[in-house]
């Protein structure tokens, strides 16, 4: 009897994930925590910037002197397309706040500095976000993921508004 149960004592050790593998566990586990269960996965892609209308409906505005805002994340970089430039950055971290806003702590390769931008999101159904791109003093940009731009009509604003040579009809 005591064999047998010797025998289940070594199967069970045998069995149990070593405390290496339980402490990976408990940290990949504490990390979704601290994201609130978000990944950077839910991230990924591209998201256009929305403008409201005054009749309250939004559309994906495109001036004519510029592109219309976007971001563009791709696996750990961020891309933002701030009209007529653009800017890239490595995402070195990311967390959940208090607020419940999403916490990005990027490496600016233009700059070659480290900065912070927060999203946050406007729907719980939807893949909608405002993101904060200036501070958390300035109201965010609303943006829709690239999973859902077909719901919005695009404007195209006439050339002949921003140059005189143009050649549109």
């Amino acid at each position: 009897m005591q064999k047998l149960y010797l025998l289940l004592f070594l199967l069970a050790l045998a069995c149990s994930p070593s405390n290496k593998e339980q402490t990976e566990q408990d940290q990949a586990s504490d990390e979704q925590e601290s994201t609130g269960s978000i990944s950077l996965d839910d991230l990924q892609g591209e998201w256009q910037q929305l403008t409201e209308r005054e009749d309250g409906f939004y559309i994906i505005f495109r001036p004519c002197d510029a592109d219309n805002m976007m971001i563009q994340v791709n696996s750990d970089t961020l891309m933002i397309g701030w009209g007529q430039d653009a800017s890239f950055a490595l995402i070195k971290s990311f967390y959940v706040d208090e607020a419940g806003r999403v916490v990005l702590s990027v490496h600016d390769q233009d700059e070659n500095a480290t900065k912070t931008y927060f999203m946050q999101w406007e729907d719980d159904n939807e893949p909608l976000a405002g993101w904060f791109l200036f501070g958390l003093e300035e109201p965010p940009i609303l943006m829709a993921h690239e999973s859902i731009l077909d719901r919005y009509t695009v404007v195209q604003q006439p050339c002949r508004e921003c140059w005189d040579d143009c050649e549109e009809e």
